[in-house]
Formats: C-alpha cells, sequence, structure tokens
C-alpha cells in the first residue's frame, strides 16, 4: 500500500511537470497595450505564425517504470478579450486512471490567459483535486503596475513580461531553440518570483506516436538547481520541425524516473498569427 501510494504522489508530480512546462503564473490590469512592454521582454523574436494554434490538443501517458498512473493533456483553447487585451486560452488537466484513482485520486487543471502578442502571462488559476487535498489558486498579473493580484488581498511585485508555468512552456515552444543557447524567463509561481532558465542541450531521435522523431532536449532549471529540486533533474523532448511538439518529458527522482510520454495529437484547426506592425519582444 505504502508503495502505490509513493508512486501516485510521483505520478502526481509528472502531471505537474506537464501543467508547467514541464518546463517551463497569472491576470493583466485593463489599459495596458502591447507598446508598454519593452521589445526586449522575452527573449529573441516571435515568428510570425506560432508553432501552435487554436484546437491544437496533446495528450501524455504518465508513468513510473512500466507502471502507467494517468494521463494529461495540454490544449489550445481559444482566444478571448480579457481586461480589453487579446489572449490565447491554454489548459492543462491531469488525471490519475481507475486503479490509482482507488488509492490517490488525481484530478487537476490549470488555465493560462496568455498574451496574444507578446505570449507572456495575463492571468493565471489552478485547480487542484489530489487524494484528500484541495487547492485552488488564481492570479492577475497587472503588467502596467507591474503587481500580481491574489483574490484573497495580497499582492506581489512582478517584472514586466512575467510568465506563469504554461505560458513559459509555449514560449518556449515559439524559440528557434538552438544546441548550446540558454534562455531565461522571468516566471511567477504560487508565492514567488523566480528566473527560469531553458537550457538546450542537445538534439536527439526519439521513437514516439510518429514514428521515430528527431527531437531538441531542452532542460528548465532554476539558477544553478533543478526546476523541481526534490525531484531531480526535468528534461523536455521537443520535435525539432517548425511545430516544437512536446514527445516526452522526463524529471528524475530519487527512486527512478518519472515520465509523460505523449500518446495522442491533435493539430490546431486554426493557426494563430502573431500581429504585425509593432516590434514584437
Amino acid at each position: 500500500m505504502t508503495r502505490r501510494l509513493l508512486l501516485v504522489r510521483s505520478a502526481s508530480a509528472a502531471a505537474a511537470l506537464v501543467i508547467v512546462l514541464v518546463l517551463a503564473p497569472g491576470g493583466v490590469a485593463a489599459g495596458m497595450s502591447a507598446s508598454d512592454v519593452p521589445d526586449s521582454v522575452g527573449g529573441p523574436p516571435l515568428p510570425e505564425v506560432l508553432p501552435f494554434g487554436i484546437g491544437e490538443t496533446a495528450t501524455f501517458s504518465i508513468g513510473y517504470g512500466p507502471i502507467t498512473a494517468g494521463e494529461a493533456t495540454i490544449s489550445v483553447e481559444d482566444t478571448l478579450v480579457y481586461f480589453g487585451q487579446r489572449v490565447l486560452h491554454v489548459r492543462t488537466r491531469a488525471r490519475s486512471n481507475r486503479f490509482f484513482d482507488a488509492f490517490f485520486k488525481v484530478r487537476d487543471q490549470a488555465d493560462s490567459y496568455i498574451d496574444a502578442d507578446s505570449l507572456f502571462s495575463r492571468y493565471y488559476a489552478k485547480r487542484l483535486r489530489e487524494g484528500g487535498y484541495e487547492r485552488d489558486v488564481e492570479i492577475h498579473f497587472d503588467h502596467r503596475t507591474r503587481r500580481a493580484y491574489f483574490p484573497d488581498g495580497r499582492e506581489n511585485e512582478i517584472p514586466v513580461g512575467v510568465h506563469d508555468i504554461l505560458s513559459a512552456f509555449f514560449r518556449v515552444r515559439s524559440m528557434p531553440l538552438r544546441v548550446g543557447e540558454v534562455y531565461e524567463l522571468p516566471t511567477h509561481g504560487d508565492k514567488r518570483l523566480y528566473p527560469l532558465q531553458v537550457r538546450v542541450l542537445r538534439r536527439e531521435s526519439v521513437g514516439s506516436v510518429f514514428g521515430e522523431v528527431d527531437c531538441i532536449v531542452v532542460q528548465p532549471v532554476l539558477g544553478d538547481e533543478g526546476l523541481f529540486k526534490s525531484s531531480g533533474d526535468l528534461f523536455v523532448w521537443f520535435t525539432a520541425d517548425a511545430r516544437r511538439i512536446p514527445i516526452k518529458m522526463r524529471a528524475t527522482i530519487p527512486v527512478g524516473a518519472i515520465e509523460a510520454r505523449l500518446t495522442d495529437y491533435t493539430p490546431a484547426t486554426r493557426p494563430f498569427v502573431v500581429p504585425t506592425g509593432r516590434e514584437r519582444p
């Protein structure tokens, strides 16, 4: 029983990786325009057509060794207008399978409203239901006043162009990801701000639902430490083509490794074109 609970908790941690960037937190105040964001924010320039679009859904199987504990999805839901600004609504869901529900039921969901011009976060919310543990988080990012606001009245100072876990994931997908390069994104968790580094390690051929594919392996880190220090290192395999599809994610833990592998992929029904006519960060 103890071993099973440990395994399911590990699978829950893997689901959290998917909810992040498994990387690589949100809101916005009314009245902020794209021109309020410095051109230096957010890393390299965005491509005119993003690798993802409306309707894209990626489904992952989460497991520890040969045992499958659950699945997670990352989807691009639609475009919305949030406080006068156009945003991309992206969502992740993670759930344990029927067998593990009997020991440690997981039903997690996270949503991000990502600025449609620059891909930073304007709003982030997550709903965690893990065994008997429940937690709801909601953050509004105001890039004009440089504050993050919480429903309970708390607020934190943020830099312009801050990311949440999901917006960071999608921002990384828009980058050139050349081997040897290191990108850094200001990222906000539930309570604090941290610099998220994305190290582009190597090219590697990986078996997948598409067959053998050429991938780019990246490692998200916090300074000189792993993103999830207690769980070890985290690695993400993106396809090396223009789509940057996440094929596999792997987190090492003291007793082995947790993996999330792509099992199903629905391409976008509508491509997303970045607006022209202004400098894009």
